[in-house]
């Protein structure tokens, strides 16, 4: 029997609806716009633990054209478990919230609302669910939007760091010692008003994130539990979608902010310069929130993209005109690309 806590802090898009996973967990969902039936539908993949705050400018933006598929993973937001965590969460593994049981879960929605075609866009760890999605169900995956996120274990990469996966196990060993004071320490942090500012300082977010559209965020972090988030961290940690990106036929939009310390501008190019027909964009000064920081400048690449990739008619968009569409769009190879190792290969 799934679990069915509910943590619905953030979550700016009521979920209206909910299929029972393959698994048995429920996952709560909701689809708003007015696009055509005919067209693909936009299924926006959050980043981890994330509620629906960082959707607040884009949904909207795109749900003028589209209909567009707003959900919550499993253990987040409005949706249910797997099972009951137990004491110390130790009814649940890193394998209850790996990349591909969440592109299983978006799988089991498509097919209870008889969606065929998709456009995936990921925000930061959406970026990995959208290409395990691409990996799960290619033919219904008709372009993929990266938007200051990675292809494998961000922390490999995180501040351009190779110290995180050492660190990991020290965080987790610490929560799993002191659950109870660790998760009042953790509750008390968030629903303080420290967490904006400290964000900014340390260069997790920039000077233009507004308190008011991370509030959500801070109150979903609150609602969920440390043992459980360490869980989902180290599920994150299992992925990499490398192997898999010269095999992308979709085409492909990267944006990167080149102040983005979890998420490094040179992870994007890499990206970029290896899917057959890839989009860069570069947002000057954003940082990971540049999705809500630079709503603007995110919404309009991604419309325009969107345009020239979904149009009626069919027609290739003019950059693939006369050319052989593997090779069109691909982003030149940036200067300080690094090298094979640095990849997080």
């Amino acid at each position: 029997m799934a679990y069915l806590r509910i943590v619905e802090g953030g979550t700016l898009f009521p979920k209206d609806r909910c299929v029972v996973s393959f698994d048995g967990t429920h996952i709560a969902y909701t689809l708003i716009g007015k696009g055509k039936r005919s067209d693909p539908v936009i299924a926006l993949c959050a980043g981890y633990a994330c509620p629906d705050n960082f959707w607040k400018y884009l949904a909207p933006a795109l749900a003028k054209k589209y209909r567009v598929l707003v959900w919550n993973y499993r253990g987040s937001g409005a949706s249910g478990s797997p099972r009951e965590p137990g004491y110390r969460a130790r009814n649940y593994t890193a394998e209850d919230f790996t990349m591909d049981k969440y592109a299983r879960d978006l799988k089991e929605i498509l097919d209870h609302e008889g969606i065929d075609e998709i456009v995936v866009i990921g925000h930061s760890m959406g970026v990995q669910v959208c290409l395990e999605s691409y990996r799960l169900m290619p033919e219904r995956v008709k372009a993929i939007v990266s938007v200051t996120g990675p292809y494998a274990s961000p922390l490999r990469t995180f501040y351009n760091s190779t110290l995180g996966p050492r660190i990991f196990p020290i965080a987790r060993a610490a929560m799993s010692v002191f659950p109870r004071p660790m998760k009042i320490l953790w509750q008390a942090l968030f629903k303080s008003g420290l967490p904006h500012p400290g964000a900014i300082r340390f260069g997790a977010l920039g000077e233009k994130a507004k308190a008011e559209d991370m509030r959500p965020y801070y109150d979903h972090m609150a609602e969920l539990d440390p043992l459980i988030m360490m869980k989902m961290i180290e599920g994150m940690h299992l992925h990499s979608a490398e192997d898999l990106l010269r095999s992308i036929d979709a085409p492909t939009l990267v944006i990167v902010g080149d102040k983005d310390n979890f998420t490094p501008p040179w992870l994007g190019r890499v990206m970029a310069s290896r899917i057959p027909i890839a989009e860069l964009v570069v947002v000057p000064g954003g940082t990971h929130g540049t999705i809500i920081e630079e709503p603007k400048i995110v919404n309009k690449a991604i419309i325009e993209f969107l345009g020239r990739h979904l149009n009626a008619e069919g027609k290739p968009p003019l950059a693939l005109v006369g050319k052989k569409p593997k090779r069109a769009t691909s982003a030149p190879k940036a200067k300080d690309q690094p090298s094979e190792d640095r990849s997080g290969s």
